[in-house]
């Protein structure tokens, strides 16, 4: 992702249906009619160009001085395609849009367990306004089919991304900028494009959970293992990316009179505590097993009878689905209900879902709140270059791929997996 959204609060907006004329300025010209990287690019210039002029048009004139004192004049307006963003190639084609280089073919997935190249990927769009006093980012992402695939894939994976790229697409925008200047791209999108629509992005709590286990799951993966799985040094590296795991309940009313909030936090220690002879004792039985948050909110209701707000399970037996929480008749007699956690956009929630809901999750390589969005961490990505936690190193001379980023992005396609499925109108896919 790019490196200029790294430690700052930044909002998240879902944009639905992604129109087919801003779909082919994100997507790179299909190679099969060996369309213009030129044109395309004249395009984008096009656009900046025509954005810089929008953004003083039906403005006061007290605005515009302003915010020239603040921000000194603008200099340049810069809109870059961001194709297939692996590995830190998102910073290299921002410097230039490369005509005809062949990427490394890889091989393996992303420390998840993918063995065919087939995992998706981030493509987008990023705008700069870039000031004498500050540069101000937009940046529209949504996924693609992985163009690292075998010559044998690469041409039903073309026919297959023109196809979902002809149909309505999802995508999210995140920002760093002032409201006003957020307003105007907004608006830009609007008129220009015809987007329909540009929305917050509110991720349900069982998002951020989900997230939160495969997020940690895959940073513990690219650990160099010393051999012993308790080594010091596993211990030491997860907890200098990790730091503490944060979560924050927020209550309804109903609960207690003045009591809005509930705080948790852990050592990341106790997530390597849980992962380990939960992976040691797996074997070939894939049944249901416990999340970590699932193992700790059973803790914290042994110690303190409290019921938290969790989803249990997982391994395809996700708590959260359609029907599951649109019932109210079993909430009084089923204490596992109160792990249930329903979207409350979607239909009838569960009592112990409307009542309490994580609101915020924070670690010290990112924070997501349901209500103000993202804030990814730059420390944890050099943390995880001290620790030596890439790829692995015989992935055919591929570039260590830095974990963090790497959850980084998978977290994002994970954003926009939701925003797809909202769309749609339907349950988000499970992440873990």
């Amino acid at each position: 992702m790019d490196d200029t959204l790294y430690d700052a609060l930044t909002p998240v907006l879902s944009i639905p249906t992604l129109p087919a004329a801003l779909s082919a300025l994100v997507s790179r010209p299909p190679s099969g009619r060996r369309e213009d990287e030129d044109k395309q690019r004249e395009r984008l210039s096009s656009h900046a160009d025509a954005f810089r002029r929008s953004l003083s048009r039906d403005r006061p004139r007290y605005e515009d001085e302003e915010e020239r004192e603040k921000l000194g004049g603008l200099r340049q307006c810069a809109w870059t395609r961001l194709d297939n963003i692996d590995a830190g190639e998102e910073e290299n084609q921002r410097l230039e849009l490369r005509v005809g280089k062949k990427r490394k073919r890889k091989v393996g997935g992303r420390g998840d367990g993918g063995g065919d190249g087939e995992h998706p990927q981030l493509k987008g769009l990023a705008v700069s306004l870039i000031y004498e006093k500050d540069t101000f980012q937009f940046v529209i992402y949504t996924r693609s089919l992985g163009s690292d695939l075998p010559k044998r894939k690469r041409i039903a994976a073309m026919t297959y991304q023109r196809t979902t790229e002809s149909r309505e697409e999802s995508a999210i925008l995140l920002s760093k900028s002032s409201t006003a200047a957020l307003k105007a791209f907004t608006a830009y999108l609007r008129d220009t494009f015809a987007v329909a629509g540009v929305y917050p992005f509110e991720p349900s709590s069982s998002l951020m959970q989900s997230t939160l286990e495969k997020y940690l799951g895959t940073i513990r993966a690219s650990l160099p293992d010393a051999g012993d799985t308790s080594s010091e040094a596993i211990l030491q590296n997860f907890s200098n990316i990790i730091g503490k795991i944060e979560l924050t309940f927020s209550f309804s009313h109903p609960v207690a009179k003045g009591l809005k909030s509930l705080h948790v936090a852990v050592p990341a220690t106790s997530f390597l505590t849980w992962y380990m002879p939960t992976e040691a004792s797996r074997g070939g039985h894939r049944g249901c097993r416990k999340t970590f948050l699932g193992s700790l909110a059973g803790w914290i209701r042994t110690k303190s009878g409290l019921g938290l707000p969790i989803l249990y399970e997982k391994d395809g037996q996700d708590n959260h689905k359609k029907g599951d929480d649109d019932s109210d008749s079993d909430s009084d007699n089923n204490d596992d209900d109160l792990s249930n956690t329903a979207d409350p956009r979607r239909g009838k929630a569960a009592p112990a879902s409307v009542m309490m809901k994580i609101s915020k999750i924070s670690t010290e390589a990112y924070t997501i709140s349901a209500t103000s969005g993202v804030k990814f961490k730059s420390r944890a990505v050099h943390a995880a270059e001290v620790a030596g936690a890439g790829a692995d190193s015989d992935r055919d001379g591929e570039e260590n791929d830095n974990c963090v980023r790497r959850a980084n992005r998978d977290l994002l396609l994970a954003f926009i997996d939701y925003a797809r499925c909202e769309a749609n109108g339907r349950d988000a896919p499970s992440t873990t």
